[in-house]
């Protein structure tokens, strides 16, 4: 289908600035080099046209904006590129990872790290949301793995979609292909344009002369265990929601409005330098440390002073602190007794833990283990007061 120059304009310039960013991201997140490349932009419609894309294996991941409901977005990528980012996302050795690239192999735990690459990818584009769209927010609604020839349960075959073609370099594998495919609505509010569409969608457009009832309101479906998504930033999130669109102190998955994401997290090989470094020119107060994948331990700036002493950093470093900082960040905090709460735990269950523990932020973690945040005490502050207003 041809698309208005008008549209495509719009889109490469909207597209060419994320995938800069994009790439950006993707460096910091799985530490080695990405390249994301705009390389085609089209209108598709239609079982012929969608069925085009999906001629080879696929990750698909699908995220709805839910701030203003006007529309939804696809991230489809050829599972070499899926499975090289979530290998060296899980800091597995580049040799397996090259061995899965090669054969396909799409393993369970490949699956929960594309998961949480494709959270960090929608959160990224979220952030271009919030800037361009007013009131507009993407929320990862899933994630699945596609065979050949399928195509995304989520996806309508009758809609009209902009097709944003993209290719992503990972290190040095090979570039694989990548679709962004954003529904029509979802393209009108955030480019400012008139996509072209089937008389039903047109007709959908029109203003109705009277307005029907609202529906009564339906339950949403209950989720799977350890479903739960979050918002990139708690702080954003609660100021910019009203007391009665906060979920219940007792709604399991409520812990996305009070966390902080993305976690930092280093692996237990590094130096106790990356933390210091971490934690005093940047800012974090804690992290995360794993192994293979698996949060181990938790490191407070407190930890840190203690071992290397309240004046660190005020004159050179002696050589017994340079002999601390090169020994691995594993070896703190060995006997720590970890304290976590599961993804779909609630906001009253995580405040009676910080409490009975004595903690000033809650580690939130997968059932696998792995880290999705913080819960810090200031945004269960923040979240009790709103809700008592």
């Amino acid at each position: 289908m041809e698309i208005p120059d008008q549209i495509a304009k719009k889109a490469r310039q909207f597209f060419l600035s994320f995938f800069q960013k994009l790439s950006d991201d993707m460096n910091t997140l799985v530490d080695a080099p990405v390249e994301c490349t705009l390389t085609d932009v089209s209108i598709i419609r239609g079982e012929d046209d969608l069925g085009f894309l999906f001629d080879s294996e696929f990750s698909s991941s699908y995220a709805l904006e839910d701030g203003l409901h006007s529309g939804d977005i696809h991230l489809l990528m050829d599972a070499p590129a899926a499975i090289a980012l979530s290998g060296l996302m899980m800091m597995l050795p580049k040799a397996v990872v090259q061995k899965n690239v090669k054969s396909r192999e799409y393993t369970e735990e490949i699956q929960e790290g594309f998961h949480e690459i494709a959270n960090q990818i929608m959160g990224s584009l979220n952030t271009r949301v919030e800037e361009k769209l007013a009131g507009g927010h993407l929320f990862l609604d899933s994630v699945e793995h596609l065979a050949s020839g399928a195509i995304p349960s989520s996806a309508k075959v009758g809609n009209t979609y902009l097709d944003i073609g993209m290719e992503i370099k990972v290190s040095d594998f090979r570039a694989a292909p990548a679709h962004w495919l954003v529904s029509r609505g979802f393209v009108n509010a955030l480019l400012k344009v008139e996509m072209p569409g089937t008389p039903e969608e047109l007709a959908a457009d029109a203003p109705k002369e009277t307005q029907a009832p609202a529906a009564p309101p339906t339950a949403p479906p209950a989720r799977a265990v350890d479903d739960y998504e979050f918002d990139i930033s708690a702080a954003g999130l609660l100021a910019r929601s009203a007391a009665d669109a906060l979920p219940a102190p007792d709604e399991p998955g409520g812990l996305r409005v009070v966390m902080t994401l993305p976690p930092f997290l280093l692996n237990e090989s590094a130096p106790i330098s990356d933390a210091v470094s971490a934690m005093f020119p940047d800012g974090q107060r804690i992290l995360g440390v794993e192994s293979q994948g698996i949060l181990v331990r938790v490191i407070s700036q407190g930890d840190v002073r203690r071992m290397m002493g309240a004046f660190h950093g005020s004159k050179a470093a002696t050589p017994q602190e340079k002999a601390i900082l090169s020994q691995a960040i594993g070896k703190l905090n060995e006997r720590q007794k970890m304290v976590t709460l599961a993804a779909r735990g609630t906001i009253d269950q995580a405040a009676d833990m910080l409490k009975q523990h004595n903690l000033f932020a809650l580690p939130i973690i997968t059932d696998a283990g792995v880290l999705r945040g913080f819960v810090p005490a200031y945004s269960l502050l923040e979240y009790y007061r709103k809700k008592a207003s």
